[in-house]
This record gives C-alpha cells, sequence and structure tokens, in this order.
C-alpha cells in the first residue's frame, strides 16, 4: 500500500468520524426532542446516552466491515506488534549484510601498518636533517603503496613531500608536540598507517604514529612464563605458541608498537627435545620461561627471545 493509498485511508477514516458524529447529534437531537426517557433518566440525559450509543454503534459496525473485508487492518489490529518485531529483524538482518559487505570488501583497515620500513629521528639532527630523511622515507612509502594496494583495487596516492599540501603535513607531523616530547627523551620512531578504512576505488592515504624508541625489555628480562606439570608427555611448541601471546600483550603494554611485537623464537629441535624429556621424567610444577635475547627497542623490529625451563616463573 503506497502513500496515495495511506492518504486516501486517513482521509476516509476522517469523513467517516464526522458521518459518525453527525449521526449521533441528529439520533440525540430527535430523542431530546421527543423528550423520550431511558432507565428512568431525565430527557436531556437520555438524548445524551442515545447520542453517545449510536456513535458507538456505527464505530463499531465500520471496524467490524473493515476487519471482515481488509487483511490489512486486521493484521493492524490484531498483529502489529509482531509486524515491528518482524521488521525489527529484518532491518538487523540487513545491518548485519551491510556490514558484512564493507568487511568482506575492504582492502585496508583504519589503523593498518601501510609499509612494513620505519624510519628513526634522533635528537641529535638538525631540523632540516630530519625533513631530509622524512622526505625520503615518504617518497619510498608512496613507491611501496602504489606497487602493493593499486594492484587490489585502490586508487594511487598522488603527490611528493615537496608539494605545498603535503610539505605542510609533513611539517606538522615533526612539530607535533608528542614528537617533540619523544625528542626530549631520545629518538622516535615513526610509522606510515592507514588513517581510514580504505575499501575498493577509494584513493590510497595514510598517516603516521610516534613511538618513543626506548628500552623496551632488557637484555635477559624474563617477559612471560607458562605452567606446565612434570610427568607429563607435553609439546614444549605449544607452551611456545601460547607464549607468543603474552609476550606481544605485555611488550605492547611497555610502548612497542603492535605491528613489531612478534616473538621472534631462537629455538633448535635439540632444545625441544631436551626440555620434552625433562618435563616427561621430572614430578611437580615446571614453567616454561621467555627472556630477551637482546636488548630490544621499537627499532628491533621483533621481540627475540629464548626460552628456559624453571623451577620459577621468573
Amino acid at each position: 500500500m503506497g502513500t496515495v493509498g495511506g492518504i486516501a485511508i486517513v482521509i476516509g477514516l476522517t469523513l467517516i468520524a464526522g458521518l459518525i458524529a453527525y449521526i449521533g447529534d441528529r439520533v440525540g437531537h430527535q430523542v431530546g426532542r421527543k423528550r423520550l426517557t431511558l432507565f428512568g433518566l431525565r430527557p436531556k440525559y437520555t438524548s445524551t446516552i442515545v447520542a453517545v450509543g449510536t456513535g458507538m454503534t456505527i464505530a463499531l459496525v465500520a471496524q467490524l466491515v473493515t476487519l471482515s473485508t481488509s487483511p490489512y487492518a486486521r493484521a493492524a489490529f490484531f498483529h502489529l506488534s509482531d509486524i515491528n518485531n518482524r521488521v525489527n529483524d529484518l532491518q538487523n538482518q540487513a545491518d548485519a549484510l551491510e556490514r558484512q559487505v564493507k568487511e568482506q570488501n575492504i582492502v585496508v583497515n583504519r589503523g593498518e601498518l601501510m609499509y612494513d620500513q620505519f624510519l628513526v629521528i634522533t635528537p641529535q639532527q638538525s631540523p632540516a636533517d630530519r625533513r631530509k630523511l622524512f622526505d625520503a622515507f615518504f617518497a619510498a612509502i608512496v613507491e611501496s603503496v602504489n606497487r602493493r594496494f593499486v594492484p587490489q583495487g585502490l586508487q594511487p596516492f598522488k603527490g611528493k613531500s615537496g608539494d605545498p599540501d603535503i610539505s605542510k603535513k609533513i611539517d606538522a607531523v615533526l612539530s607535533d608536540t608528542q614528537v617533540q616530547g619523544f625528542l626530549l627523551s631520545g629518538p622516535v620512531l615513526l610509522v606510515a598507517v592507514a588513517d581510514y578504512n580504505l575499501f575498493p576505488n577509494d584513493r590510497i592515504q595514510f598517516t603516521f604514529r610516534a613511538y618513543a624508541d626506548q628500552v623496551i625489555f632488557h637484555a635477559g628480562r624474563a617477559i612471560a612464563s607458562v605452567e606446565v606439570d612434570g610427568g607429563t608427555a607435553i609439546s614444549p611448541t605449544i607452551a611456545y605458541g601460547q607464549l607468543s601471546g603474552a609476550i606481544a600483550e605485555e611488550a605492547i603494554g611497555s610502548g612497542m608498537p603492535s605491528y613489531f611485537a612478534n616473538a621472534i623464537p631462537s629455538l633448535s629441535l635439540a632444545q625441544i627435545q631436551a626440555t620434552q624429556g625433562e618435563i616427561k621424567a621430572g614430578h611437580g610444577r615446571y614453567y616454561i620461561v621467555a627472556h630477551a635475547a637482546i636488548d630490544v627497542y621499537p627499532h628491533t623490529g621483533g621481540i627475540p627471545v629464548t626460552f628456559e625451563l624453571s623451577r620459577s616463573p621468573k
């Protein structure tokens, strides 16, 4: 039923209401003129009751006729709540499908690393030196993202670091209060990330995030551990896998960019077999402890770790 049909129904109901009011008034008027009484009431009360009753009777008859002839009216009267619930369910399904289509078609997620290299600037460098390094870094990013993402359906990034608008944005990154604050304490690591979700036919865009290039873990520090029971045939590789997530979480919490917070284990088959044999032959509680293999910084680009079987979690 379209808009025109809805307007016609509104007009029709308005006319019917007017007709009911008119008939009720005329019937009440006639009853009042004849001074009829009902249940011993005074004529004026009788005429009012008759007028109201007549209007109600006409309205009831009109409703019954409408309900008997119109399935839309029956649905509106008796199934409105069900209809609303169904409409809400369908809307939720449509929203979910729309989100699914967008997520499936997305090429780059907001915040995703666009270029797997980084730039480190230091307090010892002059502003001119930092800008020169940034210009070269920017050119490398543009070349890489166009080569990588244009075949995936994105429009190429157009522009050079010397273009007025882009130059202003680069200057804004280097003069940012966070970057300048980090430089007071030491080097700063800069990475290029997507500032929006990018879908097919979107133009490539990216922005920069800054991290203080400070030590995350000192060499030999115990980063995380997993408990194992002696006398069991546990696979050390499973325990090492469980440790990877804990290592990444600890690193990110200490200031490591999430893009580089992956553990790089130093393991040999002989070490794995030796650990497995010691656990199986032992009794009580053991811990496989992950230690930083070297001093780890954001610029390390990962977390080199070694593993130790210990009776203590640290």
